[in-house]
């Protein structure tokens, strides 16, 4: 009866333990990091995709705030489609050393903030992968190899399958009122898959957000040659809005939404004009960028490390949303609500309020709210839902034979609307 005990105590530890995995997304997790950028090299707004065995290569960017030179080093994790730890050991998904230093940097110059610009590209000489699937870059202090300064995603593809997307503003909710709706079909005629329905897995972002990402996707039909995703509801996406942008390229004049530019020791603070909800306005047209941003200076020649920082002030005039709280949502946040983009509501003003320490550049934001006790976020309330927006979508098919022990990532396609 003992054994027996031990038995069932040690079964439920382990189901336990499995079932409460971590899930990662590219996020920053120590004051002292910032702009944190994971792309591909050389491309401004493509996503962090590469090919296997490929020539492109991933470009991981982050500034540390200081002028000293500060030891990094990192870890890679492969992972399954929904970015828990995959079951593969380094020595399978790999072939290199884990616990490398990153050693390519170079300090700031000319700027009234001291940083140190990193990047890591990977592939590289000391690491090539073996398998395709999401990938997940630990970065510590050499200091403090237990503490994680911030995680950055990027995903490896085998391209095996043919994919043909469009996206309708006439769906199955409303008919070019609030909402967009995707269709696509999967050409697998050159690729084996016994059972599509349990052995593929099919992810919908829209516009680099986890939030909302849709999952766990069934076909309509299935062909000989063809799977094919349509009239489905949760392939239904809010519109929402176009993304506000802001420019501050120079401490000589007001860029784009710029009110004023003041140096109070020791930064330069960027107050913008203060936004308004948009959720009862017309539609605007405006050509945005989808929540990307590019760091940019008028006085640089390399924007890495001659790019200064500045405390940037937004506002965000409103009465209280009640029961949750408002977020600046965009890449530079990483679409990842927490701290570094949870906004304060001040009383007095009637206004949320968020100071930013942001490198000089070009941004896309919007407003998010997110209700207490959810993780998905709505920009409904604050910036509204129109069918004519611009977004940007990514489907991305994962395969995972009968048996197999990863998911393999076959498929990847990238639409935009209009």
């Amino acid at each position: 009866m003992k054994r027996f005990n031990l038995f069932v105590l040690a079964f439920v530890f382990l189901f336990v333990s499995v079932n409460a995995q971590e899930s990662f997304c590219t996020e920053i997790k120590h004051k002292q990091i910032k702009t944190l950028q994971v792309k591909v090299q050389g491309e401004m707004f493509s996503a962090p995709i590469i090919d296997l065995n490929g020539r492109k290569v991933i470009e991981i960017n982050f500034d540390a705030l200081s002028h000293g030179f500060g030891r990094y080093a990192y870890t890679i994790t492969h992972c399954n489609a929904d970015w828990t730890p995959s079951s593969l050991s380094a020595l399978e998904f790999m072939r290199g050393f884990q616990n490398l230093s990153i050693d390519d940097f170079a300090n700031s110059l000319n700027t009234t903030t001291f940083y140190t610009n990193y990047r890591l590209l990977l592939p590289n000489n000391d690491i090539r992968f073996k398998v395709s699937g999401n990938y997940v870059v630990k970065v510590y202090n050499e200091d403090n190899p237990k503490e994680i300064v911030f995680t950055a995603c990027f995903s490896v593809q085998e391209p095996r399958l043919n994919l043909t997307a469009n996206v309708s503003t006439n769906t199955d909710i409303d008919i070019n009122i609030e909402h967009q709706q995707l269709r696509f079909e999967i050409d697998y005629r050159n690729y084996e898959i016994t059972s599509p329905q349990t052995d593929l897995k099919v992810y919908v972002i829209q516009n680099n957000r986890l939030d909302n990402m849709v999952t766990n996707i069934q076909p309509l039909r299935i062909t000989n040659d063809k799977i094919i995703y349509e009239f489905n509801r949760d392939l239904i996406f809010k519109a929402g809005n176009e993304y506000r942008r802001i420019e501050f390229l120079s401490n000589k004049y007001n860029g784009m939404g710029v009110q004023r530019i003041q140096y109070h020791r020791p930064f330069y603070h960027v107050d913008l004009f203060p936004d308004r909800l948009r959720t009862n306005k017309p539609y605007l047209y405006d050509q945005d960028q989808n929540g990307h941003f590019v760091i940019r200076s008028s006085q640089a020649e390399d924007p890495d490390t001659e790019a200064d920082y500045y405390i940037v002030h937004f506002a965000l005039e409103s009465g209280l949303l009640e029961n949750g709280n408002v977020y600046l949502l965009g890449n530079i946040f990483n679409n990842v609500p927490n701290e570094n983009s949870k906004m304060e509501y001040n009383e007095d003003a009637k206004q949320y309020e968020k100071s930013v320490l942001m490198k000089q550049g070009t941004y896309n934001y919007q407003y998010m709210f997110v209700r207490d006790g959810e993780q998905k976020g709505d920009t409904s309330p604050i910036e509204g839902n129109f069918s004519q927006s611009s977004n940007e979508y990514r489907i991305m098919v994962y395969h995972r034979p009968f048996g197999a022990k990863y998911d393999q990532l076959v498929g990847v396609t990238n639409i935009t609307i209009p």
